[in-house]
């Protein structure tokens, strides 16, 4: 077999995982729409240089971060295609690994946390204490993420990806929307929700404000169609992690990032509202009585939130210090209805089609690990903050298009701290690898020789005049 046909075998086994979590016909589309996108924007050069193991993360990654849940819940419970890959990459980067460099220590110490207390819950709830404990354990991603990126290419793999996550999430939506307009799907969640996920798409409307080199006007008026794909979703949390990144974007960018802000931000209003209409006249829905009954305080999913978080402070008051432990749930809540007691399994309440998890990851982990450890966690999550103002004095030094890089990865870092406080991020598998891949990326950003200013070498010519 010859290089070229290996290489482009690569290229066909990173995009046939559609057809595992999509539907035969969309799968087809995007398939082929992923080639074309490869081919005629000459990606192949960066599979190229990609060795196995940082074949394998990217292949891991653009599935995770495109199918979500449908394709992190593939395998055999309790041995999905993420604790496979987390494991093989562990023991490919175990040299890496075992130098642990200063800024990856809270998150090796972190995880030994979470095998703690794994450990010493397992003998009373068995593998529903390792389940939970996995809100700590999954904080691993980090040093694998940072030494995955050790290199400018890959970030410039990542960032070239986005293109496909643009054009395929563009296409994943309108497919949704033909089907229902043909009849052949039912309208769910009050009538307007589409199945296209919500992490990438808010990450592609994040990405429409920023002045890439490689993302074109052609690519930023697809994304466009993301701004009413995730209005269709119409999770709160995703406008106010949306609208928390922007406005840092335009805290700490530049003057072509606040002019994009400025134009993008009235192009997608104007999207939005032209969406709302033309949907008004076409789905027997009156989308803007939902948004006004969405908007109130005494909206359903809010009133859930608040009374979860209640519930679990309350067994928080109870174990303070050392916390209520795993393997156990925490709160349940069937049919709108709290039980002040616990008596079911995770896989009970689960057939019950009931809730176990307060809908704040932030209250769980401090629930259930104490305050002697919620401290720490604070400071693994928050520690790319801390870089914050050294980048942004580096913003003049260097292109525009590099510090866009950093620009989206910091305004992807907001929207998962607003997501992670409203919903059910880090318990899970397809919601926590986001969440800890950016935190990954950022620390390991200037490492990888991103933003550092070209140098230019000066050889001394000798000159023999005799």
């Amino acid at each position: 077999m010859t290089n070229q046909t290996l290489h482009k075998l690569r290229v066909l086994v990173f995009i046939l995982p559609f057809f595992l979590y999509e539907e035969g016909l969309l799968a087809i589309m995007m398939t082929l729409a992923a080639i074309i996108i490869i081919y005629s924007e000459k990606m192949m050069r960066y599979f190229v240089q990609l060795d196995w193991k940082e074949y394998l993360f990217f292949l891991y990654m653009f599935h995770m971060l495109f199918g979500e849940r449908q394709f992190a819940y593939i395998g055999i419970e309790p041995l999905f295609v993420t604790e496979f890959v987390l494991g093989v990459l562990i023991f490919a980067y175990a040299r890496d690994l075992l130098q642990v460099r200063r800024v990856l220590f809270i998150y090796y110490l972190i995880v030994l946390i979470g095998l703690g207390f794994s450990f010493i819950y397992f003998f009373q709830f068995k593998l529903d204490a390792v389940r939970d404990s996995f809100m700590l354990l999954y904080a691993f991603w980090v040093p694998v993420v940072y030494h995955v990126f050790r290199g400018k290419n890959h970030y410039d793999l990542f960032f070239a990806l986005l293109k496909i996550f643009i054009m395929l999430k563009a296409i994943a939506y309108c497919y949704e929307a033909v089907m229902i307009l043909l009849g052949n799907r039912a309208i769910t969640f009050e009538g307007f929700r589409f199945g296209v996920g919500y992490i990438m798409p808010s990450m592609i409307v994040l990405s429409i404000f920023l002045p890439f080199r490689h993302i074109d006007w052609k690519y930023k008026l697809v994304a466009l169609l993301m701004v009413p794909a995730v209005f269709t979703v119409f999770h709160r949390s995703i406008f106010l992690g949306i609208i928390l990144g922007v406005l840092v974007i335009f805290i700490i960018g530049g003057q072509t990032s606040r002019k994009n802000i400025v134009l993008y931000g009235a192009s997608s209003l104007t999207v939005l509202i032209g969406f709302l209409i033309y949907y008004n006249t076409v789905v027997e829905v009156d989308i803007f009585r939902i948004l006004e009954v969405k908007s109130s305080l005494d909206e359903g999913n809010i009133n859930y939130r608040v009374l979860s978080w209640q519930h679990v402070l309350d067994k928080f008051y109870e174990h303070f210090l050392i916390g209520y432990g795993v393997g156990r749930p925490v709160m349940f809540a069937y049919q709108n209805v709290f039980y002040s007691t616990v008596e079911l399994t995770y896989f009970e309440i689960r057939d019950l089609a009931g809730n176990a998890q307060p809908h704040n990851s932030y209250l769980n982990i401090l629930t259930r690990f104490g305050v002697l450890v919620f401290p720490l966690f604070l400071f693994a999550i928050f520690q790319p903050l801390f870089r914050i103002r050294y980048f942004a004095q580096k913003k003049k030094s260097s292109s525009t298009h590099e510090y866009s890089k950093y620009l989206l990865l910091i305004g992807f870092l907001m929207l998962m701290y607003v997501l992670a406080f409203f919903n059910v991020v880090l318990e899970g598998p397809h919601h926590s690898f986001p969440f800890w891949l950016v935190i990954g990326m950022l620390l390991s950003f200037d490492r990888a020789g991103n933003l550092s200013p070209k140098i230019l070498q000066i050889k001394k010519t000798v000159v023999n005049y005799r």
